[in-house]
């Protein structure tokens, strides 16, 4: 179960340049094999510059600053992010026909980032190119060395080759063969000494105090959705440590989907949740047809895991969950001052986190809310929250 308004003051140019570029460096990298790069390429009736004009076409505005070919769903497509001050619009192209198939405006400012930039992604791949021929599979702004920079890789003879461009200065730098960098690790190991641990307390964005409850609400599909969070004045020990039972129930279009109850801990030193497992039931018309996603940490390999540090940083990146071939949830914290309408009112300051799993493609974003919680889970906004019986 990956569950005050702060200071309004701005913060001076480079200060916003350096967090947006810390998050900028660390994008996801996409790890593909030069084969399935080659297979994806063959599958394409489009180039990635082709790809990138289609999709700024389509944002209608803006800077694009992350350009990818991938296969999602087992269909081969272009992911194209394109800045549009505030925001960020994402375009999901089909590869073979240029049909889009998703477009999202998402609350990410990524305007000071691209305005350091003195050449765009279409550019950059025309200057990666010149320095090392092939066929581009991807181009994104990142961060080398404080300096920004647009990476591209290319694929040549079945060789991966990532190329950085200058983007301040246009130039590139030496191409470097081989697999393109590994994308930066996500934390799995966590030091909290024995006499840290407690079953109660209130994180600034993850509370664990019995009786906080959270309903979020929206579409599941075409369905009415539902999620009810809600801290029970129950624990559990496990791996020896004594953990608090949240409950999660599920609803779409009425009917019950998922109860589950995680087990989560708190450092008293840090204020950092730790998420220790949960027990799932998932029902089919009132009854209860498997339990899928299930693990407790200290059984089959598994250990606890990060679920909400107690002081989030820009571009953080933990596991939630640890249990190898079941649940391997991973958060890379994106945004720490959002702003986000719900049912149940407005929140500044708000922490988004984008989650992700290698056991599966695909990421979610979520958002936290100073004193209150999760506000939002994809399509579900938060409709009431408080103590119960308050």
């Amino acid at each position: 179960m990956p569950i005050t308004t702060r200071a309004k003051e701005k913060l001076m140019f480079v200060s916003a340049v350096a967090l947006a570029f810390a998050w900028i460096g660390g994008h996801p990298l996409s790890v593909q094999e030069p084969a399935e790069w080659s297979r994806l390429l063959d599958a394409s009736a489009y180039t990635l510059s082709q790809a990138i004009d289609k999709g700024l076409r389509e944002a209608g505005e803006g800077v694009p600053f992350h350009a990818e070919l991938e296969r999602d769903k087992g269909t081969v497509v272009f992911s194209i992010d394109v800045a549009q001050g505030s925001r960020t619009c994402n375009v999901v192209l089909d590869a073979k026909s240029g049909t889009v198939l998703e477009k999202e405006l998402e609350d990410e400012d990524h305007a000071a980032e691209v305005g350091a930039c003195r050449i765009g992604l279409k550019a950059a791949i025309d200057a990666a190119v010149d320095k090392n021929p092939g066929r581009p599979v991807e181009a994104e702004l990142v961060l080398v060395q404080g300096r920004p920079a647009i990476r591209v890789k290319v694929l040549d003879g079945g060789k991966l080759a990532s190329v950085d461009i200058d983007a301040a200065m246009g130039e590139a730098a030496a191409a470097q063969p081989g697999p393109a960098p590994a994308e930066p690790a996500y934390t799995d190991v966590f030091r909290v000494e024995a006499e840290e641990w407690t079953s109660t307390g209130a994180n600034p964005y993850f509370i664990l105090e019995p009786g906080w409850f959270l309903v979020l609400e929206g579409k599941d599909g075409d369905k009415d959705a539902r999620l009810t969070i809600t801290v029970l004045d129950e624990t559990r020990r496990i791996a020896g440590v004594e953990t608090r039972v949240v409950e999660e129930r599920e609803e779409a279009g009425g009917r019950l989907v998922e109860i589950s109850r995680n087990y989560f801990a708190m450092s008293r030193r840090t204020g950092s949740v730790y998420y220790f497992g949960e027990d799932v039931d998932i029902y089919k018309d009132g009854t209860v047809v498997k339990h899928e996603g299930a693990w407790l940490a200290g059984e089959n390999g598994a250990r606890f895991g990060l679920i909400m540090p107690g002081t989030p940083l820009l571009g953080a990146r933990y596991y939630q969950e640890i249990a190898p071939g079941v649940a391997m949830d991973r958060a890379e914290i994106v945004g720490l001052a959002e702003t986000l309408e719900t049912p149940a009112g407005s929140f500044e300051g708000v922490l988004k986190i984008r989650e992700s799993t290698p056991l599966e493609r695909g990421t979610e974003h979520k958002y936290h809310a100073w004193g209150v919680g999760l506000v939002r889970e994809e399509d579900l906004k938060l409709t009431r929250y408080g103590r119960a019986g308050g």
